[in-house]
């Protein structure tokens, strides 16, 4: 008797993801999980149509901004929303990350949120401005997977400025030479998991599942 062959799903990941939880979690039940990172500003890549069709990932985190919708992210993109299905998973908090030299380093808890009054006049490091040159394929990934986040961090390190990131970016790039801190000037974002509906299966059903704390074969 031939083993059954193990099923794998791609998953399309970006900075600040953790899916390691559920990749886990997803192994147990017979099924294998591969990472692709891609930088955000090609986050939406695996959602483009090929031609045969591949739909490879299957499956991709997106973050979009939380004044707008993820409708509006893939619409800008040139995609169709109405081609795709996202499930929403959390609510992403803004940071403005700055030297442990800077006039801003005194910041406590007792401040709240570092304002746009407070940053006034400052430089600000744009993670967009040091990116990597955008892939093409959306089963390759950067040159240097979130090389304008790491940059930017680095920049703000120098006391010259700041940078502003997803806290989940700034937690998993952060330097002990940079703080940290809250802020209001950005609405923050959302972060979700999408697919094609012409790609939808029952590996990626089981997958979101995982993400939903469903039991196998539980109804959906």
């Amino acid at each position: 008797m031939t083993d059954q062959a193990v099923e794998t799903l791609f998953l399309s990941t970006i900075p600040g993801a953790t899916p390691s939880k559920w990749a886990h979690r997803f192994k147990a039940r017979g099924s294998v999980v591969q990472l692709v990172t891609q930088d955000e500003q090609s986050q939406t890549l695996f959602l483009h149509p090929h031609d045969p069709p591949r739909y490879l990932p299957q499956l991709g985190y997106l973050r979009w901004r939380a004044d707008q919708t993820w409708q509006d992210l893939v619409a800008a993109d040139g995609l169709d929303p109405d081609e795709i299905h996202v499930v929403r998973l959390y609510d992403e908090a803004p940071v403005v990350m700055v030297s442990k030299d800077h006039l801003l380093a005194a910041w406590t808890e007792d401040d709240g949120e570092v304002t746009a009054e407070e940053l006034a006049g400052e430089t600000f490091w744009d993670p967009k401005d040091y990116a990597s040159e955008p892939v093409t394929d959306p089963l390759d990934t950067p040159e240097e997977v979130a090389a304008g986040e790491r940059m930017a961090i680095q920049l703000a390190a120098t006391g010259s400025g700041y940078t502003l990131l997803p806290a989940s970016v700034a937690r998993m790039f952060g330097q002990k030479d940079v703080l940290v801190l809250p802020t209001n000037v950005h609405p923050g974002w959302e972060v979700g998991l999408a697919w094609r509906k012409a790609a939808d299966s029952e590996l990626i059903q089981d997958f979101i599942g995982v993400t939903k704390g469903r039991r196998p074969r539980s109804s959906r």
